[in-house]
């Protein structure tokens, strides 16, 4: 089987990181297609068995980066014409159109309701939709709804157990730090959105009253008066340090669901919602979202004073594990069956 994947995003290689680990070593052929943005090259450099082509770079705002989309586009479609892949996988679809148009099955991943340019665009083309069963939209005979999260192909406890070695990096105890990720705002989807705005400041010094704190700053972009405070692990050891964390303050969903995953509880703030950040936080109670930072801060201060019971937590986590599937086995599975049936 040849498998082309399209990843245009640092999770993007997490999710599919594991299932192209397998497939790999029973043989079958697979390359991924990647882009120069945040930490992906670091990322593709210490997988080392992903076989991969940078075929991209961003530059300057990434908010209508249109030379990027059809460079990335006149990419895909050499890669299929030359690779010949038996199916194209992506998370979002937004470039695949080439192999509908050479009569390859095209699969895509998706987990944000709010990409609706992405879905426009993409799933036209798409073979398959798969998406959380608790995704909101009804995206039509397509979609196939499956009991998991993007986050589990990765986090789930068959496929991840944390290095406790990273606190011994950091010089910190456990639960004795917090994680603040920082969202770039410079894509398409994030005009008119927004997360901690000028409250920052306000979050850190509230934040380094009680505990140690780390940012990650999305882009790598930080303010030189927070530089110090730096997540200073390499970008294949963040979850090891986010699994020990107290709790994490996000603008980023990926990172609030990632925490959950992991059991540690988050405040997620942006004025963007998904649907897997509210069954998380209504099952499980593991996500606070929140549309403004003002509801943010007033959690967080709340959490300094009286943070979420680890037990607890690490409870409502083993509930999540048990209600939810291994989500790389299922892609595995799902992609065969479409191989051999195509």
């Amino acid at each position: 089987m040849r498998l082309l994947i399209e990843a245009h995003h640092p999770a993007h290689i997490h999710f599919f990181k594991n299932a192209i680990k397998e497939w790999t070593r029973r043989g079958d052929e697979v390359r991924l297609i990647g882009r120069d943005r945040d930490v992906m090259r670091q990322l593709l450099a210490a997988y080392d068995y992903i076989p991969h082509e940078i075929v991209s770079s961003v530059k300057g705002s990434n908010r209508f980066p249109l030379r990027e989309m059809l460079q990335r586009q006149l990419q895909l479609g050499k890669q299929v014409l030359s690779f010949r892949p038996d199916v194209v996988l992506s998370l979002m679809g937004s470039y695949t159109q080439s192999a509908r148009l050479k009569g390859v099955p095209n699969v895509v991943f998706t987990d944000s309701e709010f990409q609706h340019f992405n879905h426009s665009i993409a799933h036209p083309f798409a073979t398959r939709i798969y998406t959380p069963e608790c995704f909101w939209k009804d995206l039509g005979p397509k979609q196939r709804r499956y009991a998991g999260y993007h986050e589990l192909a990765f986090l789930h406890p068959k496929r991840f157990a944390p290095n406790r070695a990273v606190l011994d990096k950091l010089g910190v105890e456990e639960h004795g730090y917090l994680v603040i990720r920082a969202s770039a705002w410079d894509t398409l989807h994030d005009i008119g959105q927004s997360g901690f705005g000028d409250a920052l400041d306000e979050l850190m010094g509230s934040a380094l009253s009680k505990y140690k704190v780390w940012i990650v700053p999305e882009g790598g972009r930080i303010a030189e008066r927070w530089a110090e405070h730096r997540l200073p692990v390499a970008p294949d050891e963040f979850h090891d340090a986010l699994a020990f964390a107290r709790f994490v303050v996000t603008e980023g969903a990926s990172t609030a669901a990632e925490a959950a995953c992991l059991g540690v509880p988050s405040i997620y703030v942006n004025s963007t919602s998904r649907g897997y950040l509210d069954d998380m936080h209504r099952r499980y109670g593991l996500v606070s979202t929140h549309s403004d930072s003002r509801s943010a801060l007033k959690r967080l201060y709340h959490w300094l004073e009286a943070p979420p019971d680890v037990a607890g937590s690490q409870r409502a986590r083993d509930q999540l594990i048990k209600d939810h599937i291994d989500v790389t086995g299922y892609v595995i599975k799902e992609i065969d069956q479409l191989v051999k049936q195509a």
